[in-house]
């Protein structure tokens, strides 16, 4: 049985060629480059030159401009990391090749014979030079270059004596001889750019034992119109080959499906298709041509195949094909379709991660459900360096490709909240009842049921808009069983904020709003919290304990990160002594913060592999009464905080991180009336000092043995910026009715982020009685 080659192409004559290499370098053709500097020199005695770096090589050319059937498929992409065809031989089964020409010097393999006579494999005809030239011409900035143009070409000629004269026939006998000797010279792909009927056995034989050797063969799909692809090609969807075996139809620089290329049929698990037509290549004469046909479509597929190959040596013949059909441009019917089949040729998605990205060497999956690495706020800020550590990571995708990602890009920030609008829209006020022995104290937030009169904003602008219904959202209860002994409940309160309000310390309420609520700003955000607490006098000192829980709130948005957030508890222990001294009551507390998923309220995925962190805080509380209506007040809090570190993460070990919060208050009453206070504030929240981390960072990767090699890297998570805020308040109260406060604050550095302006705001606010 014989089957032939058909295929249609114009010439290019030398004004044209010269004209379009004129029109490619006026559009840009060139871009993509950048003058190296040149070597510094060293003073007298002898200047000395700095050796001069080997410049990056340069992709996008004009001769990258001028290969369209490797810039339609977006192979620079493949280009850009490191895969060029190297090491990978790509059989052609044609007409022979011109071993004269430059573009396949020293890049013919020694397995090439003519398997049809003793003629050698030099073309005659200019069918197999042109195909060829499509997968593999040299890359040396003259005419084209190939898709592979690193590749090694096995020029395998089948083509029957005498038959070019007229149309090329091949043999299947000679075409499954071709096949074998392929094979047996390591190709990796094999083209066959040829038509006809269905092969008979022996070619069969042939290009089954190809498929069990894991060798993909790429045949064109025919140039008939018609809806199926050529019988020969039709063996793709025989069992013997596999699944190994790719019809290559052909489709114009529109992407539209060739009026001339068979369409996919009912072949389209089998069927891709690449630009075929006006394809430029050159024949066995150096002649340069537009040339069209699905001949020219396959070794477009054949060159992908063979970039693939080199950049991840250790992908099988199937992921190497289900990669090229997974990530095909869709065409026409949405999915695979009786055109296009799978799809149309597309390397920037071939190149580009696909599925899930892991950590070299491990398991551990980068990403969260929420799509980042972590994120950070609270007492870490911006993380410090954290993301810089994290640049030039290598990831392995679903196929195990291995990548080089910058991780620090998957590090977000969690903007500081806008202080002034909830100021605006929440009241805080007391109240105080005793019945000898025993009493409580209640202390509560309640929404405001009007919109304030008015609210001057920061820069982020506020929304004032007000909740209909007022309600209690948090509180606490104290009260004495006995003389001497406490108790004490709360809601929305940690375990040492109500040991410090029973010791009076603290007040409950906070006329401030850029330092926040005094009983709450730690710089962890927790929600939910319920504490119990108990103390008793002994002489002039008060101790007290305390315990509760609650669950760090969470600081990514979207509801699937919010679900798996609610699972991660937060311990809160603490124990104090306070006494009065004088005018002062002074209070000091140890506290113990265990988180779970979450470091002082920063968040991260298991690729971290910061698991648990437990902090020890030792705080002091100061209050004096210096008479005249004057009250000073200071608080500050230090803390260690402990990391635990899973294996398998970024993470190899962690210091404990350092940590400190102050704030110190002046407040003078009856400054214009009895009952006003003016009050001023400076005050640091919590923010991690210092304490150094430790990652393994996989830097290289070794497919041969699927190892990674690793970096140390050493980091701290102080921020970058460092929050002061300074305010001034003054309240006002109105008959009975209420407060009107006035403040003005500054907070340099907000939420402890450099790059962040500063943060200037006023307002004017009605807390009503309830």
């Amino acid at each position: 049985m014989r089957r032939h080659v058909r295929t249609r192409y114009r010439r290019l004559t030398a004004v044209s060629t010269l004209c379009l290499a004129a029109f490619l370098v006026a559009c840009g053709g060139g871009s993509g480059t950048r003058p190296v500097a040149p070597g510094t020199v060293t003073p007298p005695p002898t200047p000395t030159p700095t050796p001069t770096p080997t410049p990056s090589p340069v992709y996008d050319t004009p001769e990258y401009g001028r290969s369209n059937a490797a810039a339609s498929a977006g192979a620079i992409a493949a280009y850009e990391e490191g895969a060029t065809g190297a090491g990978v031989k790509i059989a052609v089964i044609d007409s022979g090749v011109d071993i004269q020409s430059a573009e396949f010097a020293g890049r013919i393999d020694s397995a090439s014979r003519d398997i049809a006579g003793t003629r050698g494999i030099d073309d005659t005809d200019g069918h197999g030079t042109s195909v060829s030239a499509v997968a593999l011409a040299a890359k040396n900035d003259s005419g084209i270059h190939g898709i592979a143009f690193d590749a090694t070409l096995i020029a395998l000629r089948t083509d029957s004596p005498g038959s070019c004269a007229d149309e090329c026939s091949h043999s299947d006998n000679n075409i499954a001889i071709a096949i074998d000797t392929a094979v047996a010279a390591g190709a990796r792909v094999i083209n066959m750019s040829l038509g006809g009927e269905g092969p008979n056995s022996r070619l069969r034989t042939a290009i089954a034992n190809a498929a069990a050797a894991g060798v993909i063969i790429v045949i064109s799909a025919g140039n008939d119109s018609l809806s199926n692809p050529d019988p020969f090609a039709q063996i793709a969807g025989d069992p013997a080959a596999r699944g190994r075996v790719i019809i290559a139809g052909s489709v114009n620089q529109s992407d539209a499906l060739s009026s001339f290329s068979n369409r996919a049929g009912s072949y389209a698990a089998h069927y891709i298709a690449t630009l075929g037509e006006d394809v430029r290549s050159f024949d066995h004469t150096g002649t340069h041509y537009w040339f069209s046909g699905t001949s020219y479509a396959a070794p477009g597929i054949a060159g992908a195949v063979a970039l693939l190959a080199d950049a991840f040596p250790s992908l099988s013949a199937d992921e190497i094909i289900d990669i090229l059909f997974r990530t095909a441009r869709d065409a026409g019917t949405a999915g695979d379709d009786a055109v296009f089949g799978q799809g149309i040729l597309d390397l920037v998605r071939a190149f580009s991660p696909i599925g899930g990205t892991s950590l070299a060497g491990s398991a551990v999956p980068v990403t969260s459900d929420a799509g980042s690495l972590a994120v950070l706020g609270g007492a870490l800020g911006d993380g410090g360096d954290l993301t810089g550590a994290l640049s030039d990571v290598v990831v392995l995708d679903s196929y195990g490709r291995a990548y080089v990602a910058d991780l620090g890009a998957g590090v977000s920030r969690a903007a500081p909240a806008p202080r002034l609008a909830a100021a605006l829209q929440t009241n805080t006020e007391e109240a105080r009842d005793a019945f000898g022995v025993a009493g409580y104290s209640l202390s509560w937030n309640a929404a405001v049921s009007t919109r304030p009169w008015l609210g001057l904003a920061q820069s982020g602008g506020i929304d004032a808009r007000a909740d209909a219904d007022a309600s209690i959202t948090r509180g606490f209860v104290t009260g004495s069983v006995t003389p001497g002994t406490g108790v004490g409940f709360a809601a929305g309160y940690g375990a040492d904020d109500l040991l410090a309000s029973m010791a009076g310390t603290r007040a409950p309420g906070s006329r401030f709003i850029a330092s926040g609520d005094a009983l709450r700003d730690d710089g962890v955000s927790i929600a939910g919290t319920r504490a119990a607490a108990v103390s008793q006098r002994l002489g002039a000192w008060t101790f007290g304990m305390a315990a509760g829980t609650g669950e760090t709130e969470s600081l990514r948005p979207g509801s699937a990160w919010d679900r798996r957030r609610n699972a991660d508890s937060v311990q809160l222990f603490a124990a104090s002594a306070s006494r009065r001294i004088g005018a002062s009551d002074v209070s000091v507390t140890w506290s113990r913060l265990d988180e779970s998923g979450s470091i002082l309220g920063a968040e991260g995925s298991a690729a971290l592999g910061l698991t648990r962190a437990s902090s020890n805080f030792l705080g002091l509380d100061w209050v004096m009464d210096a008479g005249h209506g004057w009250r000073i007040a200071a608080q500050a809090r230090g803390g260690l905080t402990r990391l635990d570190v899973a294996s398998g993460g970024l993470i190899s070990g962690a210091d404990a991180l350092r940590s400190l919060a102050f704030a110190f208050d002046v407040t003078k009453s009856g400054v214009a009336m009895r009952g006003d206070a003016v009050s001023l504030r400076i005050a640091q929240p919590l923010r991690v000092e210092g304490g150094a981390l430790r990652a393994d960072i996989p830097t290289s990767y070794d497919y041969e043995t699927e190892t990674a090699g690793y970096t140390r890297r050493t980091f701290t998570l102080a921020p970058s910026g460092r929050e002061i805020s300074v305010e001034a308040a003054w309240s006002l109260p109105l008959a009975g009715l209420g407060h009107l406060d006035t403040n003005l604050f500054w907070r340099r550095d907000p939420g402890h982020i450099a790059s962040l302006d500063d943060d200037l705001g006023a307002a004017l606010r009605l807390r009503a009685r309830f």
